[in-house]
């Protein structure tokens, strides 16, 4: 009996200490279950204002820490968060691979001008036990963070959009690297080849690779091969081409980044696109410098009843004939460049398009029409003065552009239910440099005004006098605007490939083309012995003046321009184009190492 009393006495004893103790365990678990509720739904809303902030990051839109706070505070009072803005701490930096771990993204601080990404940190103060007074247990320090990416990579072209691209002058280009004078390409074909991508991605399959920097470091003729793979083989027109092209000059010993740059993280290039079309024009100007290199200038010819804008010359009653011969010399090819609008941390633009160094000399050729120009002086002379054709007239012109480049400075990226994305460049073209004279084979320029002897006088039977041009070449070329842009770029193409070129609102080159002649003159350096023959002079003068002015701007316009453009120049500078775009998927991370 006692045993049984004395276990009764122990309970009595032990129950209030056990009910304490069960309603402390209770309480903290409570305690804990609150605390963890409070840090998911910190975490909830730095998820939140991170992903917002990473919107005004560098890579995706301004990369100002201001709009990225407001972002941020914006997104987070959506949430509920009803604490001091001071708060919620944001920075800017890069989310990118981790050196010792490529699979794992690491954060590091940077300016503004070189983030792709945001973290944002929460910190706040939270009593451990809502039944223990502070005084006993001191409030613990809550803090979590998130990290958000976004990025834009673009694909910038410095070759011409194939919709402005002469197929006939195109054609000779490529015949000419191939060494097939009767080379012509099929407009089909060309439309064809800007319709027609080529992703990274695809490339590293057909070629067996992993790593986007092994594609770079391929062979040249094995990724065209890998292309040709690619377009269904040689029996297709376009395959045909491609491997018409691992035969072109000075392609061994090249490799792909010849022809591809990519800026930024390669990885995350590998869902980048572009036209065929700009990767050929690529290809080719490496063989056209290669063929400079080697063997002086490049020459290409242009048959006039064939060109669109020389043709029309040839109804010129003036005009009895014309010939043009082309001579051109490459430098510093320009490859397709994929990458994002940030700084590196050297503080320089990490994308960045050169343009292709041209030396181009346009020899013309112009043959006075006898019958016409007879027939006018013996009017003025009521038939006492007869006409003899002799020479032509050689308007040898030679242009000189490249060294100028654009680097990539801003890109909105798509938000909401937007598919389209806006891009910025800052251009630092060089103006072309447009002179009367020839080209020497190491592209030198030897100048050469226009001079010939052209009419020969008789009055009656007897020699006359003898009738000259010379003359100097006076060009006036617009500068194209430095800050130019792209504006609703769509992110996927319906149809095909899309491209935009970059403009900066001010005038083309061609609405602002001035070509005058100066310091004509018709004398042959004697004035006195055309004294007596001023009628025919001063109605001549402004007809041969006209008529140069008016060949001379059509060849620039119609045959110099268009085939700059497909060599990536014009004649104000240089030409870029977006070819497209590949808006990479946000990325968050949670509890960032800082």
């Amino acid at each position: 009996m006692t045993e049984p009393r004395r276990q009764r006495g122990v309970l009595v004893f032990l129950t209030p200490f056990l009910l304490v103790v069960l309603a402390v365990i209770v309480t903290l678990a409570m305690d804990a279950a609150r605390i963890y509720a409070v840090r998911g739904d910190m975490q909830r809303v730095v998820n939140a204002a991170a992903t917002a902030a990473a919107d005004e990051a560098q890579a995706c839109g301004v990369g100002d820490l201001g709009r990225m706070r407001a972002r941020a505070l914006a997104a987070a009072r959506r949430l509920g968060f009803e604490g001091d803005d001071s708060e919620l701490e944001v920075m800017a930096g890069v989310l990118s691979p981790s050196s010792d771990n490529p699979d794992q993204l690491r954060f590091t601080a940077t300016p503004p001008a070189q983030s792709n990404a945001t973290v944002v940190r929460y910190s706040r103060r939270e009593p451990v036990s809502s039944l223990l007074p502070t005084s006993l247990v001191a409030p613990i320090e809550l803090s979590v963070n998130a990290a958000a990416r976004k990025e834009l990579y673009a694909a910038l072209s410095a070759n011409a959009s194939a919709a402005t691209v002469h197929e006939g002058l195109l054609g000779n280009l490529l015949g000419a690297v191939l060494g097939q004078s009767n080379y012509s390409l099929d407009p089909t074909d060309l439309a064809s080849l800007e319709s027609t991508l080529l992703g990274v991605g695809d490339l590293l399959d057909v070629l067996g690779l992993d790593d986007v920097t092994d594609l770079l470091d391929e062979p040249l003729i094995d990724v065209l091969d890998g292309v040709v793979d690619l377009l269904g083989g040689v029996t297709t027109p376009l395959g045909a081409l491609v491997n018409d092209l691992t035969g072109a000059a000075g392609l061994s010993g090249l490799d792909a980044s010849a022809v591809l740059s990519i800026a930024g993280d390669p990885s995350a290039a590998k869902n980048a696109e572009f036209p065929l079309y700009d990767f050929v024009m690529s290809v080719v100007l490496n063989s056209a410098s290669a063929l400079g290199q080697g063997a002086g200038l490049l020459s290409l010819t242009v048959d006039p009843s064939q060109s669109p804008a020389l043709s029309t010359l040839l109804d010129n009653p003036l005009l009895g004939d014309l010939d043009i011969t082309l001579n051109l010399k490459v430098d510093n090819p320009a490859p397709v460049v994929i990458g994002p609008a940030r700084q590196a941390a050297s503080g320089d633009w990490m994308t960045e398009v050169s343009a292709t160094d041209v030396s181009l000399e346009a020899l013309v050729d112009l043959h006075l029409s006898a019958g016409f120009l007879g027939d006018l002086i013996s009017a003025l002379t009521l038939t006492l003065v007869q006409t003899e054709i002799l020479d032509h007239i050689r308007v040898p012109l030679v242009v000189q552009v490249g060294g100028g480049r654009a680097r990539f400075i801003g890109a909105r990226c798509a938000r909401g239910d937007s598919n389209t994305v806006d891009l910025e460049i800052l251009a630092e073209p060089t103006v072309a440099n447009v002179a009367t004279g020839t080209l020497d084979s190491d592209g030198s320029v030897s100048r050469e005004p226009i001079h010939a002897t052209i009419l020969k006088l008789r009055l009656l039977t007897q020699p006359l006098v003898n009738l000259c041009v010379d003359a100097d070449l006076g060009l006036t070329l617009p500068v194209a605007g430095k800050y130019q842009e792209v504006v609703d770029f769509p992110l996927h193409c319906p149809q095909a490939a899309c491209s935009g070129t970059f403009t900066g609102g001010g005038p083309t080159w061609v609405e602002g083309l001035d070509v005058q002649l100066e310091n004509l003159a018709l004398d042959c350096g004697q004035p006195s012995l055309l004294s007596g023959l001023n009628v025919v002079v001063d109605l001549l003068t402004p007809l041969i003046e006209t008529l140069l002015n008016l060949v001379t701007t059509v060849v620039l316009q119609g045959i110099v321009s268009p085939l700059l453009s497909i060599l990536g120049v014009d004649l104000a500078g240089l030409e870029v184009t977006v070819v497209g775009v590949d808006q990479l998927g946000s990325q968050l991370i949670e509890n960032v190492q800082l």
